[in-house]
């Protein structure tokens, strides 16, 4: 059940962020040049939108920020992003958990151009093995999507886009070497010629680590990786387009190593059947495996998916109805589990009516172990002026345990419920020209959430009815040569009988970067900042929250030549996001690029 909420926090918020967009039409004056604060998002409604008019919270993270940032790992983008939370195993290469909203890590939902890419075992995406390098654009939405994206879009949904070539041949180089004996290499070659692109990128990062461990060594990890993307657009405006991506290699943990890949094989064809009718489909296959060298132990899912959506719009209103199936097989050594396969069919209504926007969602699935489930969701948004929109959004979703909360050896539970989500959410977006703010308050039932604890005595999952309340505030601005962003979280998710704090999730999170751009490179700086964090279900032992810098710089010291250094960790903090494994110290780290064409 739906309770209310309003934080003092909240309402402090949103007069604050009032009284800096009053202000801002000043800075819209004095950034007449400032980079475009409205991007459009794909993933909060399958269709191009700008940010206010998804009626959705979302958080883009475009190549240039990407660049900007020097991130070597995905968790350095989403880490305190607003409603995110991770939880790590120690850093390059180790297990990141990705929580959004307060639900499981196995709730957050991840695509890379739009293909599903999860562990059918675990639950969890592999954020730890997709090269940043191969990441041209990531998008955060927050909320429920299962309507569209169907089980485990339970927190909210990330999507990563890959590179696509531009219509002039380039050919980028890169190589970077620094501590914990770091070394990485990357290339990428692209270019297009009679409507046809290709882009092709390989890359390696090998670094011995640092140590996660109290009385243990250094953790290493390598990785190789490459990606190949082809498109073909027809005269009649069809188009054609496939893609491979491959990344694997090794990974040495506490105790033991593996070695993993993780594969993406898609192939979509789009195509406009009338002036007011596209339709759209998308084959796609996935690997996940990781294999224990000392035991041979084996975890390998391979999932197969096929997505057919139609786009209809009529006048200043757009309707999406498709249908999707997939089917998960996995191989494990310490198992059996049956394959699982999915049949769903969708349906979302845009209308606009000018000041006033009404979102419709629903979606049926059939799920073979767990039959039939439907999702609906409802969103209105306001427009105040041309600069503030109002929105409101309430949805539901589901999550089917993982294979391992049903069948591991001696704590799985095959009698475990698929968890049931209500959520509703209000918020307010205010677009300036050169700045924007986003506020947002939801309040989350997750019904029989699965939850690993031994607080009844023995490790294992759980079902849990958990109840989980917060604010989400972001906001940046560019302002002359400044670009500046910032984020915050407040987050109460507990279990719902016993009181509990859900565990690895801190009630309090914020993010700040500034960047200062110069004729020849730029500079910056990035904090991140949480609270404790329970270590696990029923536990009273918390995590000592955390302040951590990374401060980074490049130049431009040749025509088509650009040197990079940057110093993660720059405080060397000491700190664990999961009992435990501590984070990498400090590290520096530099880095040649060389650009052709």
């Amino acid at each position: 059940m739906i309770t209310q909420l309003t934080p003092p926090a909240f309402t402090k918020s949103i007069v604050a962020l009032s009284i800096i967009s009053a202000t801002a039409l000043q800075a819209d004056v004095a950034t007449a040049d400032a980079l475009p604060l409205k991007p459009l998002v794909v993933t909060a409604t399958s269709t191009p939108l700008e940010a206010a008019d998804t009626l959705a919270s979302v958080t883009v993270i475009t190549r240039e920020e990407i660049n900007a940032q020097q991130a070597q790992e995905m968790s350095e983008l989403l880490a305190a992003q607003p409603g995110v939370d991770i939880s790590s195993n120690g850093g390059y290469g180790k297990a990141n958990s990705v929580y959004m909203r307060g639900a499981s890590a196995e709730s957050t939902k991840f695509l890379l151009d739009g293909i599903p890419l999860y562990s059918a075992t675990s639950g969890g995406a592999p954020f730890e093995n997709i090269p940043t390098s191969l990441i041209d654009r990531l998008e955060i939405v927050r909320g429920p999507k299962a309507t569209l994206y169907g089980a485990d879009a339970v927190g909210g949904v990330i999507q990563a886009f890959l590179p696509e070539a531009g219509d002039e041949k380039q050919l980028d180089v890169s190589i970077g070497g620094g501590s914990f004996d770091t070394k990485t290499a990357d290339a990428t070659l692209s270019g297009a010629s009679n409507h046809s692109q290709y882009l092709l990128s390989v890359g390696s990062f090998k670094t011995d680590g640092d140590i996660i461990k109290e009385g243990e060594g250094e953790q290493g990890y390598e990785n190789e990786n490459l990606l190949l993307n082809l498109g073909h657009k027809f005269a009649s405006g069809a188009r054609i387009s496939g893609l491979i991506m491959n990344s694997e290699g090794r990974n040495h943990y506490v105790g033991d190593e593996n070695d993993y890949q993780v594969q993406v094989i898609g192939l979509g064809v789009s195509v406009p059947v009338l002036e007011d009718w596209d339709t759209e489909l998308k084959l796609s296959q996935t690997r996940n495996e990781s294999t224990t060298l000392s035991s041979g132990d084996k975890y390998d899912t391979k999932t197969q998916t096929a997505r057919w959506s139609n786009t209809i719009w009529s006048g200043e209103h757009e309707f999406v109805v498709g249908a999707e199936t997939s089917e998960d097989r996995i191989e494990v050594t310490r198992y059996q589990a049956p394959n699982r396969r999915n049949e769903a069919a969708f349906a979302q209504s845009l209308f606009d009516f000018g000041s006033t926007s009404l979102q419709l969602n629903i979606r049926q699935d059939h799920n073979s172990a767990y039959g039939d489930s439907t999702t609906g969701g409802i969103a209105a948004g306001y427009k105040l002026d041309e600069i503030h929109t109002v929105r409101a959004s309430y949805g539901k979703a589901f999550e089917a345990p993982t294979f391992n909360d049903l069948y591991y050896p001696n704590s799985g539970d095959p009698t475990l419920k698929a968890t049931k989500s209500e959520t509703l959410e209000l918020g307010i977006r205010a677009d300036h020209e050169a700045m924007f703010w986003d506020a947002a308050v939801f309040d989350a039932s997750y019904g029989d959430m699965v939850i690993w604890s031994n607080y009844t005595g023995s490790w294992a999952a759980y079902n849990v009815d958990s109840k989980v309340q917060g604010v989400e505030l972001a906001s940046g601005i560019t302002l002359d040569q400044w670009q500046l962003r910032a984020a915050f979280t407040w987050l109460d998710a507990k279990d719902q009988d016993t009181g509990f704090q859900l565990p690895k999730r801190a009630q309090r999170s914020a993010r700040f970067s500034a960047d200062r751009l110069f004729d020849k490179g730029q500079a910056g700086i990035t904090l991140l900042g949480a609270t404790g964090r329970a270590t696990t279900l029923g536990s009273a032992e918390t995590l000592t929250g955390y302040v951590t810098m990374n401060v980074r710089a490049s130049y431009d010291f040749a025509t088509d030549w650009k040197a990079e250094i940057s110093v993660k960790n720059a405080l060397d903090k000491s700190y664990q996001t999961a009992k435990g494994y501590f984070n990498p110290g400090r590290g520096v780290f530099l880095t040649l690029n060389y650009s052709a064409f």
